[in-house]
């Protein structure tokens, strides 16, 4: 599984509310070549002093196959890229509360699902039409003696001519 996209950010199921920095979850997004997966970020306090380490523990994971849609889009103030799942399922990530960078990061962020989505796509039709054409070619016939190809049933290559 290689990694094409991590960062921190907030996310949610379903739509932001306005105090969305209180209503999201502080975590990482990573993107791999199969899932989209939103990481819950906990601290844990290792002392009384209150020192703490970061914990991220699974949030949701987001098979490619099952994203509908992927767009940036601004709500109220923030930048979000809002995600549609084919099971009807909604999530909001964003990156950064600064208008301009928040911007930007957005855009960025929902042309490398796009993309990776459609590179995942493209791979799976390669799988599917190497293995229409397996299958095809076992019920294709070749001549021993030039390699062309001949009917199923022939006693003759039409190409060199020679019994089969």
């Amino acid at each position: 599984m290689s990694l094409i996209y991590s960062s921190d950010g907030y996310f949610c199921e379903g739509e932001v509310a306005g105090n969305w920095q209180f209503t999201m979850e502080l975590g990482k997004i990573l993107l791999t070549k199969q899932y989209l997966s939103l990481l819950k970020k906990s601290n844990i306090s290792l002392t009384e002093i209150g020192s703490s380490i970061d914990d991220f523990n699974e949030g949701y994971k987001i098979p490619l196959r099952n994203i509908r849609k992927v767009f940036p889009l601004k709500q109220g103030k923030i930048y979000t890229v809002k995600i549609e799942t084919r099971d009807n399922h909604f999530f909001s990530i964003t990156l950064a509360d600064d208008e301009t960078f928040g911007k930007n990061k957005s855009d960025e962020l929902s042309e490398i699902i796009n993309s990776t989505i459609l590179q995942w796509i493209k791979s799976e039709e390669m799988v599917i039409n190497e293995n229409k054409e397996t299958r095809n070619n076992i019920s294709r016939n070749y001549c021993k003696y030039c390699g062309s190809e001949i009917a199923l049933n022939a006693k003759y290559c039409k190409n060199c001519g020679i019994e089969l």
